[in-house]
């Protein structure tokens, strides 16, 4: 389990399930719920890793970020080097505050995100499903 500590980090996390649940709420319900429960409910506060796979899926999607570097983060962060994971979580904080600048939020009437379809693009339910190998 990731305890954050850092303040911004803290704040990137917030700031990412706010988004999030804005774009996914009126397309899926359930993944809406899951975001809800980490901006208002009972898992407000809390890390959890599908959170930066999403915005890093949207910096994809958007072109902030290759699929490669993409890889490259979520290494660092499954490492459970506190180094590491602070690192990639920085560098999210810069590929998306750039992405907002350049479009702003990630919400349904902002016509600079309309190629993007949140339930295939960003985070889908077979993500949480376990591989088989």
């Amino acid at each position: 389990m990731i305890i954050v500590k850092d303040k911004k980090i803290k704040n990137l996390i917030e700031d990412i399930c706010k988004e999030h649940h804005g774009s996914s709420v009126h397309q899926d319900s359930n993944i809406g719920y899951l975001w809800y429960m980490y901006v208002n409910g009972s898992k407000q506060g809390t890390f959890k890793p599908f959170m930066f796979m999403a915005e890093l899926n949207l910096l994809v999607a958007t072109g902030y970020v290759t699929e490669d570097e993409k890889q490259r983060m979520l290494g660092m962060m499954l490492s459970q080097d506190e180094d590491n994971f602070n690192l990639m979580a920085y560098s999210i904080i810069h590929f998306r505050n750039q992405r907002i600048k350049d479009m702003g939020l990630y919400v349904l009437d902002n016509e600079k995100y309309s190629n993007i379809e949140y339930l295939t693009d960003v985070l889908s339910r077979e993500m949480f499903k376990p591989s088989i190998v």
